[in-house]
């Protein structure tokens, strides 16, 4: 069973860029979103689904980081040209922390409605 759980991790690797891409585009929508919706309060439901989604790209990394630590591998994410063979492995939980860090801040400032006098 660990062999195949190992084999389905090194067969998911390469599509963990992108998943990392979509977290950066989510975090970015949502802090776009929480700051326009101090002038456009009802973008603040756009900002609200983009912070959750980030949080739970961060969740993602985080499980996979703690599933890799049980299985004995070091999951991380060449930020480097592989072609050049130039290799900047950062593991799993940088991202995680960061994206669950920044979900959860933009989702309290996005959340927080404007008193109306």
């Amino acid at each position: 069973m660990k062999q195949i759980l190992l084999d389905m991790m090194v067969m998911m690797m390469p599509f963990m860029m992108p998943i990392v891409k979509a977290g950066y585009v989510a975090a970015a929508v949502g802090a776009v979103g929480a700051v326009a919706s101090a002038f456009v309060p009802s973008l603040s439901n756009w900002a609200l689904i983009a912070a959750r989604v980030t949080a739970g790209i961060g969740i993602f990394f985080l499980a996979c980081e703690v599933m890799g630590f049980l299985l004995g591998a070091n999951p991380g994410i060449n930020l480097g040209d592989s072609t050049k063979f130039e290799f900047n492995i950062k593991p799993f939980w940088y991202f995680g922390a960061a994206f669950l860090v920044a979900g959860i801040v933009i989702g309290y400032f996005a959340g927080r409605r404007p008193a109306h006098a």
